[in-house]
């Protein structure tokens, strides 16, 4: 059983806040691959999960915002990852 430590932790918790949409499609699939689950602690695979949801609801924030204005290259950037110049 592979078991998260404090810096562990917060490692991920600042490197999912940088996930672009596509990016955070692909991580929650990692995580929820069924051979990672069996070696993941279940407290940890509960903690990404939620890290992982919480940039979820940031992302849908901020395309719904671009959405709105019709700023369609920055929805784009939102989804994809980039500069989106």
């Amino acid at each position: 059983m592979v078991k998260m430590t404090q810096e562990d932790r917060q490692y991920f918790k600042n490197g999912v806040k940088t996930l672009c949409g596509t990016e955070l499609l692909f991580a929650i699939r990692v995580i929820e691959d069924k051979d990672l689950i069996k070696v993941i602690d279940g407290k940890d695979l509960e903690f990404m999960k939620k890290e992982l949801g919480r940039q979820a609801g940031a992302i849908w924030a901020k395309l719904l915002r671009a959405l709105k204005k019709l700023d369609f290259k920055e929805a784009e950037r939102i989804l994809r990852g980039g500069t989106g110049k």
